[in-house]
């Protein structure tokens, strides 16, 4: 059996006294894949803000890495890649500028290894994108793959992903999936969010289904798209 390196138990996490996460449990292994799917409004995005200490539970706990305590939990973060609703970065600096600054939070900041984000990436002028464009101009595409470039800086073991491919063209969905299916094959493990298990097929291979809070799985990918493929011909014979 494989290490876990992300553990929830009994989650709850409430918003203006309504229980947003309801009992919310599971594990992840280390170098798997999973999608965490569900409608908008789900949760998924306030369990991601969660595991990233960004919001605070009723109840329950949140161990990455084995962490048993606040200051573990807090080292742990760190090897950690978070690609959140709301990317860091300052709006009137560069790309360039913005990865420097994150990565100078975990050190002194690896040049070649930024250059090599920002080339697989595609956050470079071969692709349009200027040395000294602004965070700001950027589109909602690019504005993700930078997002996902952040969370790459500290090359964490642990990689938790916030709808990732919102707003990217098919050409740069696949590159971000080739990315993803690499660092999973290197060991890191994903955990990665979406409305649509159809979009993630080719890169996680289990589910968890989040649907007004509560939980179910981890689901096999195949069982996932399967009952979403029953539900969208449920709703066109309704229609």
């Amino acid at each position: 059996m494989r290490e876990a390196v992300l553990e929830v138990s009994h989650l709850r996490v409430a918003d203006h006294q309504r229980d947003v996460l309801k009992d919310v449990s599971f594990a992840l292994e280390r170098g798997t894949s999973t999608a965490l799917l569900g409608p908008q409004g789900a949760g998924k995005s306030t369990l991601i803000r969660t595991l990233a200490g960004l919001l605070f539970p009723e109840e329950g706990t949140v161990s990455l890495l084995g962490s048993r305590n606040d200051r573990e939990l807090r080292r742990a973060r760190r090897r950690t890649g978070f690609m959140l609703e709301s990317p860091f970065g300052y709006d009137n600096l560069t790309v360039e500028q913005n990865l420097n600054i994150r990565a100078a939070l975990y050190g002194r900041p690896d040049q070649a290894r930024l250059r090599e984000l920002r080339q697989e990436l595609r956050l470079t002028e071969e692709y349009h994108i200027a040395r000294k464009e602004k965070l700001k101009l950027l589109s909602v595409g690019e504005t993700g793959r930078y997002s996902l470039a952040v969370a790459l800086v500290n090359r964490p073991d642990i990689l938790i992903l916030d709808e990732p491919q919102v707003g990217v063209d098919p050409e740069n969905r696949t590159v971000i999936s080739a990315l993803l299916n690499r660092l999973r094959e290197e060991g890191v493990t994903l955990l990665i969010s979406g409305q649509s298990a159809a979009e993630l097929q080719m890169i996680c291979t289990r589910a968890l289904l989040l649907e007004e809070g509560v939980l179910r799985g981890p689901v096999p990918m195949e069982e996932a798209l399967k009952e979403e493929e029953a539900e969208e011909a449920k709703e066109e014979e309704e229609a």
